[in-house]
């Protein structure tokens, strides 16, 4: 089982007794994004997540000892939302959930991402999504410049991967073999 640094981590689909703990996932991770207007309450968020996302996408949720640290929905190869709880950035369950959404045999993955948010650009890229299409933000709900990402199956390993496998390398010749 894949460990964080702190509580081991542990991959399992949502279930509609899950909604309340994922839209306050949301909630409290969206509103990390200060950047944007903030458009919608915490109930319309609930909302959201019980009557758009769990009822029409896969949702992967990464959870620990301490319970739901972060949630992936896709759609085919859309990739509808990721977030994870703000106190739980950094500690692997973004990458964890990624890599079993490219694991799970689409060819092909696509996800929306806010221009301004560094952070999230930074680690799409990172784990191979490259950009295809950058807008004016006129086609989303709070008007702000977009990116669109890819990541196609047989494409160039992420950077993610090739660190990965550069420290299994070092481990396997620091132990002579």
């Amino acid at each position: 089982m894949p460990s964080n640094g702190h509580m081991p981590l542990r991959l399992r689909r949502a279930t509609a007794e899950d909604a309340a703990a994922i839209a306050a996932l949301f909630s409290a991770s969206f509103r990390l994004l200060t950047f944007l207007p903030v458009l919608h309450t915490s109930a319309e968020d609930r909302c959201f997540i019980e009557d758009a996302i769990l009822r029409h996408c896969e949702v992967t949720l990464a959870e620990d000892g301490s319970g739901i640290i972060s949630f992936l929905a896709r759609k085919g190869e859309q990739v509808r939302l990721l977030y994870t709880r703000p106190d739980r950035l950094g500690a692997g369950a973004g990458t964890l959930l990624i890599e079993a959404a490219k694991a799970s045999g689409v060819p092909a993955l696509e996800l929306w991402c806010f221009q301004a948010n560094a952070r999230a650009r930074r680690f799409y890229e990172a784990r191979g999504f490259r950009a295809i299409r950058f807008t004016n933000g006129a086609d989303n709900e709070e008007r702000t410049p977009d990116v669109c990402y890819r990541w196609e199956r047989g494409g160039p390993p992420s950077a993610w991967l090739m660190r990965r496998v550069e420290n299994w390398q070092s481990r396997v010749s620091r132990a002579g073999g």
